[in-house]
């Protein structure tokens, strides 16, 4: 049971790991490895941002809800976690780095409103009971987060998390329309005729008129 739930903590832990290090012992020189928008210097900090908090308040406050949500993308499926959570790093963060203030963004939250973006609006791309129960009690559960991509605080990278939910839809939709597409049957090959060949008719010869 824990295995499947491994890929989320792994990430988890890898969060928990970096901040001392990064925190304690080097006096949290790595923040400025985050995404610096527009700074090609800082392309790299997309794979690095979501590892590295400012704070151990910050840490805490994206722990809880990235094992929840991850945990539940993990339920589902650990290829759909690890698809959701690679290209949502990636596409959030790209989007980050593209349109956000010059600032170092840093933290899991883009990546938890990406989770947050992909399992609430799955019900409107997969049309089922399931995935309907699942999107309202996201909904229910989270629903409140969204208040985070409102530009009310200077202090908070709301783009991220403006960026991360849009990078979770888009994925929600992605996903739906590639498993949609392989579970459509093919249309099956028209029967061939087992009649023998007919001869062709031989012309007779032109008479004149």
């Amino acid at each position: 049971m824990l295995k499947r739930f491994l890929p989320v903590l792994i990430v988890t832990a890898i969060c928990w790991l970096v901040f001392p290090i990064n925190n304690l012992l080097l006096n949290g020189q790595l923040a400025s490895y985050g995404i610096v928008p527009r700074h090609v210097s800082s392309l790299p900090g997309i794979l690095w941002a979501p590892f590295l908090h400012a704070s151990y308040a910050h840490l805490l406050a994206n722990t809880l809800p990235l094992l929840v949500l991850g945990g539940i993308l993990c339920a589902r499926s650990r290829g759909e976690f690890i698809i959701v959570t690679v290209i949502g790093i990636l596409l959030g963060g790209g989007l980050t780095w593209l349109v956000a203030r010059n600032a170092a963004h840093i933290g899991a939250s883009g990546l938890i409103f990406c989770y947050f973006g992909y399992l609430a609006s799955l019900a409107y791309f997969h049309r089922s009971f399931g995935t309907l129960c699942l999107s309202v009690l996201c909904i229910i559960g989270y629903g409140g987060i969204v208040r985070g991509v409102l530009p009310v605080n200077t202090a908070v990278s709301w783009e991220g998390h403006l960026t991360g939910l849009f990078a979770g839809v888009v994925l929600a939709w992605f996903v739906s329309k590639v498993k949609k597409t392989s579970l459509t049957p093919e249309a099956p090959a028209p029967p061939t005729s087992s009649a023998p060949p007919q001869e062709p008719l031989t012309r007779g010869p032109s008479l004149p008129s």
